[in-house]
This record gives C-alpha cells, sequence and structure tokens, in this order.
C-alpha cells in the first residue's frame, strides 16, 4: 500500500531533479510561502463568477496545494470503507467528487495561461506539472482505492443502479484501467516516468509554437509589396508597426506577424509573389527547425505514446484513444480516412488539373508544380472569375456587434434560449469589484447569462474574449470553466461557465469590428461548442458536455457553421456598417454557390492531417522512425497533394491539437464530426431552418445528455437511426 498523505509539495521536491533545467519555481512561489494555504481559495471557490485579479502566481500554488490534500483526504474516506458500508454515493460519486477541486483550479489555471500568459504563470505551471504528473500517477496506482471500487462494484445493489449511475461506475473502472491500475509494481514505475516526460514534451513543443510565433514578423517599407491586401488588412499592418514605434506618417510601415493574422492574409491576397513567399516561410516557421524544432520532440513523443500503449495493453496509441471514442479502434477510424481519400482522389486530381491549367495561362507558360505560396491565392482568384465574386465584398456587412446578436438570435429561435449581458469591471489584484457587477481578466471582455426562454432558469454564463492581444495563445477555442449538474432539491441545473477566446482584429479608429466571412465560420463553430455547454443538462459534473466522446464532440460545432452559409440566415443581421443597407441578395447567393468550390481540395488538407496524426501514433517504428519528418510525411501523403515544388514542413510540427490538446490520435474526429453533422443538418434543411421543433428535439436529444450515455445512442434518439456516413459526400457537387 502506499501512503496517499503526500501534499503537493512534497512531490514537486521529488519530481524536480528530472527537470530541474526546465523549470525553477518563481520566487513568490516558494514552498515558504505555497504552504500558506488560508480558507480563501480563488482557484476552486464555490461562486458563480470568478475572481480573477485573486488568481496570482502565488496563489496557483497554494490552491493547487490545499486542492491535492482535499483529494487526498476524499479518497482516504473511501479506502476506510468496510463493504457493509459501501454505497453508490460513498465510493464512485464520492471519487468523481474527489478531484473537482483540483480540477477547477487547473481549469482557471489553464485558462488564464491561454488569455494572459507570461513568464510567472509559465514558471507556475512548470513548477506544478510534476507535482500533479505524480499526483494522478499515485491516485490510479493506489491499491487501496482501486481494492475499494472492485469490492463496491461488485456489491449487489450495482445491479439497482439507473443508467447513468452504472454508466459512471463502468467509467471509473475503465479509467483506472486504462491508468494501468491492474500493472505490476514495476511497470506502474515505468508508466509514471512516461507520463511525466511526456508532460515535460508536451509544454516544450507547446512553448515553441508560442515562442517562434511570437518571434517571427515582416517588416514592409514599400506599400507595393503589399499589393492586393485589403485596405482594412493594411491599416491593421500599419497600426502594428506604428505601435512598435515603425511607423511614421512621413515614412510608413507595415509590420506583419502571425499573432495578429495578416500573414496568412498576405499568403491569401497579396499580389506580389516574393512578399507571399516570406509570409508562407513564416506561417510554416513555428517548431520548424532552429532553437524552435519540435521534429526532436514529436519523435520521442511518438516512441514514449506507443510503449505507453503496449504497456496498458494496446496493440498502439490510436487503439488506447478509441476505449472511450466511438470509433472501436485506430483500423476503423484509418479505415474511415482512407476511404474518404479514395472517393475524393479523381475529383480531387481534376481540381489539381484546372488549377494549374488556370495558372499556365495566367502565366503564359506551362505549370506542371505550384508553389505552396501561389495555392490559396491563385485558387481565390479562379472562384473569383468562376463566381464572379471576391469574400471581401461580404466583410462590410458582417459588423461584429450586430453578428454577435443575430447568433443570438438564431440560437434563440432554435434551442429556446434568451441572453443577457452582464456588467463587468477588469480590476487589478486587491481591488474589489462593485456589487451586481461581474470580474473579467481583461477590458475587451464581455459576459453573457443564458437563460431558458420557457421556464427562466439560469443554465449557464460564458465569457466573450474576441481580439487579438500580446500573451494570447494565437486560434480560438471555447473553453469550459466550471460545469454544473442537476440539484436535487430544486431539479434544476447549477449554472454552467465557460469562455469563447479567438485571436479576431479590433476594430479600426473611428469604425466597427468586422468579420470576414471565413471568421464568422470560426465563430459560428466555436459558438456551437457553447451551446453544446451551456444546455448541457446532466444528474452528474462528470458527464456534463465536454465529456462527451472525442470523436463527437465536434458535432455541434460543425452542424453550427453550416447556418453562416445560409442566405436567409446571413440577411437577417447583415447590413452595411456604413450605409446601413441590407446585403444584396446578389452577394448572398454568390457566396452561398463558392462554398463548394474545389470541394474535395478542401476536404483532403484536413483529411491529410488525419491521415498523418493516425499512422504517426499507429505505424511510427515503420514509416517514420529514423528518417526526416519532413520527407516521410511528404511521402506518405504525395497521392493526396498538389504537386507542389517544394517539401514542406510537416504539418504535426505546430499542430497543437494533436500534442497538447486531446487530438492525439483523434484529428479524425473533425471529418468524422463533419460527416455527422452534415447528415443533421439534411434533417433541418428538410425541417426548416428556424423550425424550432427540430431544434427542441436536437437539444433534448444530442445537447442535452453530455456523456450520460454512449454518443451513438445520442445520435441515434435525434436521428432515428445510424449515422450515413455517405453524408458528407452527399453535401456537395463533385463534377
Amino acid at each position: 500500500m502506499m501512503n496517499v498523505k503526500l501534499n503537493l509539495l512534497s512531490l514537486a521536491v521529488c519530481v524536480l531533479p528530472l527537470y530541474a533545467a526546465e523549470k525553477q519555481p518563481p520566487d513568490e512561489t516558494s514552498p515558504a510561502l505555497a504552504v500558506q494555504s488560508g480558507a480563501y481559495h480563488p482557484f476552486f471557490r464555490a461562486a458563480l463568477y470568478p475572481s480573477w485579479s485573486a488568481m496570482t502566481p502565488k496563489q496557483a500554488v497554494a490552491d493547487t496545494e490545499a486542492a491535492v490534500q482535499l483529494a487526498f483526504r476524499h479518497v482516504d474516506a473511501i479506502c476506510a470503507l468496510t463493504p457493509e458500508q459501501m454505497t453508490f454515493e460513498n465510493t464512485f460519486l464520492a471519487y468523481g467528487k474527489a478531484v473537482e477541486e483540483l480540477e477547477q483550479s487547473q481549469q482557471y489555471l489553464h485558462h488564464l495561461i491561454s488569455v494572459r500568459n507570461d513568464r510567472t504563470l509559465q514558471q507556475v505551471q512548470n513548477y506544478l506539472m510534476g507535482a500533479l504528473t505524480q499526483f494522478d500517477a499515485r491516485l490510479l496506482e493506489n491499491e487501496r482505492l482501486w481494492l475499494a471500487l472492485k469490492t463496491a462494484s461488485q456489491q449487489p445493489w450495482i445491479q439497482e443502479l439507473a443508467a447513468e449511475d452504472k454508466r459512471l461506475v463502468e467509467q471509473t473502472l475503465c479509467h483506472f484501467r486504462l491508468g494501468g491500475a491492474e500493472l505490476s509494481p514495476e511497470d506502474k514505475k515505468r508508466k509514471a516516468a512516461i507520463h511525466h516526460e511526456l508532460g515535460v514534451l508536451a509544454m516544450r513543443y507547446g512553448r515553441n509554437v508560442q515562442a517562434a510565433s511570437a518571434e517571427w514578423s515582416l517588416l514592409i517599407t514599400d506599400a507595393e509589396q503589399l499589393r492586393g491586401l485589403p485596405e482594412s488588412r493594411l491599416a491593421v499592418a500599419e497600426a502594428a508597426a506604428r505601435a512598435k514605434g515603425l511607423s511614421t506618417p512621413e515614412k510608413p510601415a507595415w509590420l506583419i506577424s502571425l499573432n495578429n493574422g495578416l500573414a496568412m492574409d498576405v499568403v491569401n491576397y497579396c499580389l506580389v509573389a516574393d512578399t507571399r513567399r516570406k509570409c508562407w516561410e513564416g506561417v510554416k516557421s513555428p517548431g520548424a527547425g532552429g532553437k524552435y524544432d519540435n521534429a526532436p520532440i514529436i519523435a520521442r513523443m511518438m516512441e514514449l505514446r506507443h510503449e505507453y500503449a503496449r504497456l496498458i495493453g494496446y496493440k498502439n496509441y490510436a487503439d488506447l484513444k478509441a476505449a472511450s471514442r466511438m470509433m472501436r479502434d485506430g483500423r476503423q477510424a484509418l479505415d474511415f480516412v482512407d476511404g474518404l481519400l479514395r472517393e475524393l482522389k479523381p475529383a480531387f486530381d481534376k481540381e489539381c488539373a484546372l488549377l494549374m491549367e488556370y495558372m499556365s495561362q495566367l502565366k503564359n507558360e506551362k505549370v506542371t508544380q505550384i508553389d505552396p505560396w501561389d495555392e490559396r491565392k491563385y485558387a481565390s482568384m479562379m472562384a473569383g472569375e468562376h463566381f464572379a465574386f471576391n469574400t471581401a465584398s461580404v466583410r462590410p456587412y458582417l459588423e461584429q456587434q450586430r453578428v454577435i446578436q443575430g447568433l443570438f438570435g438564431l440560437c434563440g429561435k432554435l434551442y429556446g434560449v434568451t441572453y443577457k449581458e452582464l456588467q463587468t469591471a477588469c480590476v487589478p489584484p486587491g481591488v474589489a469589484v462593485p456589487p451586481g457587477v461581474a470580474e473579467v481578466w481583461h477590458p475587451d471582455v464581455k459576459l453573457y447569462a443564458v437563460y431558458d426562454a420557457h421556464s427562466g432558469e439560469h443554465l449557464g454564463s460564458f465569457y466573450l474574449d474576441l481580439y487579438s492581444r500580446p500573451g494570447k495563445r494565437p486560434g480560438a477555442w471555447c473553453m469550459p470553466l466550471r460545469m454544473g449538474e442537476l440539484l436535487a432539491d430544486t431539479g434544476r441545473m447549477e449554472p454552467h461557465l465557460a469562455a469563447l477566446v479567438a485571436n479576431f482584429n479590433t476594430a479600426e479608429p473611428g469604425q466597427p469590428a468586422l468579420f470576414s466571412h471565413p471568421e464568422l465560420q470560426v465563430f459560428f463553430h466555436e459558438f456551437g461548442h457553447m451551446m453544446h455547454y451551456m444546455l448541457g443538462r446532466t444528474k452528474y459534473r462528470r458527464h456534463s458536455s465536454p465529456a462527451i466522446a472525442w470523436d463527437f464532440a465536434e458535432v455541434p460545432s460543425t452542424l453550427l457553421e453550416n447556418w453562416s452559409w445560409e442566405p436567409e440566415v446571413l440577411a437577417g443581421f447583415a447590413v452595411h456598417y456604413q450605409t446601413g443597407e441590407p446585403i444584396p441578395q446578389e452577394i448572398l447567393q454568390k457566396l452561398a454557390a463558392s462554398r463548394h468550390f474545389m470541394p474535395a481540395t478542401n476536404h483532403m488538407r484536413s483529411l491529410c492531417i488525419a491521415k498523418l496524426d493516425l499512422e504517426l501514433h499507429m505505424n511510427y517504428a515503420e514509416k517514420f522512425a529514423g528518417k526526416d519528418l519532413d520527407a516521410a510525411a511528404a511521402e506518405l501523403l504525395a497521392p493526396w497533394t498538389m504537386p507542389y515544388s517544394v517539401t514542406q514542413p510537416c504539418m504535426m510540427r505546430n499542430l497543437m491539437h494533436c500534442f497538447q490538446g486531446g487530438y492525439a490520435a483523434g484529428y479524425y474526429s473533425y471529418k468524422w464530426s463533419e460527416t455527422l453533422s452534415t447528415d443533421v443538418f439534411l434533417r433541418f434543411k428538410q425541417d426548416g431552418l428556424f423550425n424550432s421543433q427540430t431544434g427542441a428535439l436536437y437539444r433534448k436529444c444530442i445537447l442535452e445528455p453530455g456523456d450520460s450515455k454512449p454518443a451513438a445512442d445520442i445520435y441515434r434518439d435525434f436521428m432515428g437511426r445510424d449515422a450515413d456516413e455517405n453524408a458528407l459526400l452527399k453535401s456537395a457537387e463533385w463534377k
């Protein structure tokens, strides 16, 4: 038996020598300060809205230590039970609640690092990571706890449990088995070492991407070199240069960076090939060499993940991850991806030929290979000529606040909810917010409450943090912050809390902020996640919506994207930000038609990532070990990619999803979820885009259950049948 009454700091001391070069605790988080964890714990206190300013680095360490001690106390209580004393509530339910404070504290810390990262927070995360890894390992390896849960699972009352309770029992036992609870002591020791090293490597991987992204920039002093870039984006680039003292009225300059999205805009719009090339190289640079090279990290992580899977009893890491997903194993997932690749191949080859023919005509020479920095630009030009349409023409009609209100209206009709903006304030540490005011972590952040339109029940609240700024992680995401559960005494839900975070551009001086249509898609996608979180209605927090099977989690988000293309929807809120004129029907029709331009090529991009991800996690030793990562990836994907003139850096070098997120051996989830959501959307199209009855059924069957039942059952409850795996192929013209 192992002593579970070890506090966080003793664990940290145990693991620090393993990666002392990687991190050292900052002065303000020294052990002498960390042990002073008083009664006030902002990182896990029970409050409707958090006190973000109180979540200092020092407090993060103190609260984590206190949460670990609470968890061990709860676990000790479970271990002390005799079989006669055991009930569902004091064993399986108690175990689920044992780590709630710890999970809550780490959720808030992870969120803060994403939205306002600084060196001290990074040091705190590094300092805590080893201890938390050890805590997790010690929890799963606690023989007394595992014996108690197994004994409880054999009691007669198990058979009397409701279906949702039985599911919690099965999931808990599976969690322990997948965590190595039944391994020998020697194998448990090796498993813990693997787990720890993977955590360190994942942290290094993410820091490399963030550091390289922050360092890369391109200063342009000749406006001609940015010819073709929209005026709105030029203004952002000039403002960025001016903010750094690099641009003056007499000598204007334009600063292109990765964090403000301008580099990709240049690749998409700029008419100057050399500028496009430089920005394409910048986009591909994070993790692609030099001091931020992620190739060695990827290689080691693949080896360790494979070893871990074999240790637990699985053939490979993809099979291990599939244990809690809709796909039965990695082979089924890879067959799904390969099947789509084969089906799309003829159309893809035809689209490649058409693009090269178009480029040959423009260049007045035969093009047989494509410079990768030219692909998007020429494809956009070809689409513009084909549809007599430029997507930039949509932007003036997508004023962000009108879009947000329009999306609220759409979801209100579909799901029967209402939204209310709450009063907020951003304050420094030690300053109290006025009564009735909720605190936010930055002045740009807004907070909204969601209510059931019929009962008035407060379902949850969410923050909107939409604009790019230094210290904020690139990209867009929706993060659950605190998930609720049904309250037995009232039958109502404990309100959920989440954050929708993006890196859209702030408004130009004197102008409202505008969305491009691709940004609108991103916003709809993330808001689909948000509504999944807000409308979850589960008996237990452990079954809340974020816990759903990973390859089903993207269904609500990819589904809502569909409405961002529909003329009937856009007409409800798209008006010109200057004139107030509604968006012309001609633009709406051309936008809808352009959605399926070169559809095979668009699908191939994400399918290639999915295939590479699965092949790495299933066949690394055979196809990648000892080889140049970029060359091996290019060889694997050659049949499914454009005939490029240069070998590109492997996309895995900076794909945070698969190395810091949960998409390892699971990137296929996007295409699988898109297939499912396309199937669902066809029903909405048939019933009506604003059909409240269909929306209510979708809310009840898919959004509310979370992980309280298997995802396949949830899907059948709504559709009345299994998924149509050909739905995606039916959704576009393949000519």
